[in-house]
């Protein structure tokens, strides 16, 4: 089996698992990715759309003769995912086309209904479900069954139950990298999972309702051994000179047993500088410290909201004021950089509660903030509730649906306070890494609703507010750009398969 993969913006390391997955097991894989110079869901540059050279992917994509087209697709993506995937299904009509992904997960049934180039959906972890979809396209059996995913066929929805989770992720290969290289999608960083799921419920988030659907399917929380960590890194620093090292879990800090050895084993054998994911109740002194000494250089912590109530009652993030605070205080005491992370425009937010959000960044004073405007994610409860208290209406709904805007552009609730909202989402970085003497000045901005004046400040100093993973993000995307322009990349390196004496006679 010859399998296609196609991805936009950034390096996706679901969409690496399944590639090494189907390697692993006797099949080809190719990816076509799109830079999304255009659009990268952070900052918006029309202008520079000529440069995702969309002709050139679909080239590559014939001339590798697939058998299957597999698409990850984050709700954000989708609008220029369902538009390559016309392309593709114009150009080969005989080939099926997949997604998954977020999106996928959440409205399979929608995506089947109403996209007609979408042939099927998966709905959980793609590894095992692709790999035996493939099994069953080559042998040339029947695979409308298949556990995990949903499948349209002569005009028939087969909507098949969830498969298990694979418990022991140390059975899963390594995910595919070289191929992210070679599009230029990093350099100097290294992304790496050490583990799955999540045990906090976040309404904002996809977590909690993941874990609903994967109930009774084996264990949601999965850690990979120490071992088998180190040993991914070990033979990606031999291939790669990364500089820095990425934790992408969604949560790394939950398990601190777990953390503390294996800081111990990445000091002695790794020790590159690294950045991760904790949430407030787990950064406790002992495991920050042990972090620490490890080479941590950031750690991203969700403040979400600095109104407790909006926390307690509308997020799920039951913590005080005070939790926060002595968990931002024990990354910094460390030693550790923080970026702090809140989101702004919550269906029923009033302008005091944003302004108690920017407030409580100016008390933890964190070395970097990210900060977001509220997107309604489909099938989490904050949407749900964005409808109920009249925030989404049919047409916001149908917005969602299609993947229009995100939580860095504009809101698309029906909220009083958005212009607000959006400002703060923009200045906030700015205003974290600003001297006291300049905060005036940023506050004048803000009472004011300068949104185009807060976004040119936010483009504008991204090397200042965000001093690695910003300027590395440039990095990636001037690299990007350049691979994509110069067609560096090259021509697809899985060899494709010689023509038989009927082809090469036609």
């Amino acid at each position: 089996m010859r399998v296609l993969f196609y991805y936009r913006g950034i390096e996706n390391m679901g969409v690496g698992y399944c590639m090494s997955m189907l390697k692993a097991h006797g099949h080809d894989v190719d990816l076509i990715f799109d830079p999304g110079l255009d659009d990268n869901l952070f900052i918006k540059f029309p202008h520079l759309a000529w440069m995702n050279k969309h002709q050139e992917l679909l080239d590559r994509a014939k001339g590798f003769k697939p058998d299957l087209i597999a698409m990850g697709c984050l709700t954000n993506l989708y609008p220029f995912a369902k538009v390559m995937a016309e392309k593709l299904k114009q150009t080969m009509p005989e080939v099926p086309i997949l997604m998954g992904g977020h999106h996928a997960q959440a409205l399979p049934g929608w995506l089947l209904e109403n996209d007609p180039n979408i042939d099927m959906v998966c709905l959980g972890e793609g590894e095992i479900a692709m790999l035996e979809l493939c099994n069953r396209m080559e042998r040339g059996e029947d695979y409308t069954d298949v556990p995990t995913l949903w499948i349209r066929r002569d005009g028939l929805i087969h909507r098949n139950p969830m498969g298990p989770l694979e418990n022991d992720l140390d059975t899963l290969p390594f995910p595919e990298k070289q191929l992210w290289y070679e599009y230029g999608c990093f350099k100097d960083n290294l992304e790496v999972f050490t583990g799955r799921g999540c045990p906090f419920k976040c309404t904002f988030c996809n977590i909690h309702y993941q874990r609903s659907i994967f109930k009774d399917q084996g264990d949601f929380l999965r850690k990979r051994s120490i071992p088998n960590v180190i040993e991914e890194l070990k033979q990606n620093l031999t291939k790669y000179d990364v500089k820095y090292v990425s934790v992408h879990d969604d949560n790394f800090t939950t398990n601190p047993k777990w953390v503390e050895e294996f800081c111990e084993h990445y000091r002695k054998e790794i020790n590159l500088p690294w950045y991760c994911f904790g949430y407030p109740t787990t950064l406790r002194p002992k495991l920050v410290e042990a972090m620490k000494a490890a080479n941590c250089h950031t750690v991203f912590m969700g403040v979400d909201s600095g109104d407790a109530d909006i926390r307690r009652h509308l997020m799920e993030r039951p913590m005080t004021d005070e939790l926060i605070k002595n968990a931002a205080k024990n990354v910094l005491d460390a030693g550790i950089g923080l970026q702090a992370s809140c989101i702004y425009g919550n269906p029923g937010e009033e302008p005091e509660q944003m302004f108690k959000t920017l407030s409580m960044i100016d008390e933890i004073q964190p070395s970097q903030s990210s900060a977001y405007v509220f997107y309604p994610f489909p099938k989490t409860k904050m949407y749900d509730a964005s409808v109920e208290m009249g925030y989404l209406d049919e047409e916001g709904e149908e917005k969602v649906r299609q993947g229009i805007s995100g939580y860095h552009h504009e809101s698309i609730l029906k909220h009083p306070h958005k212009e607000l909202a959006e400002t703060l989402a923009k200045i906030t970085p700015v205003y974290a890494r600003s001297p006291n003497f300049m905060k005036p000045a940023i506050r004048w901005i803000i009472r004011h609703r300068m949104r185009r004046l807060a976004a040119m400040l936010y483009l504008i100093l991204i090397p200042i507010t965000f001093p690695y993973l910003g300027v590395e993000g440039i990095k990636v995307t001037v690299r990007m750009a350049w691979k994509a322009i110069s067609g560096a990349r090259g021509k697809s390196s899985t060899p494709v398969p010689e023509a038989d004496e009927t082809q090469q006679a036609a």
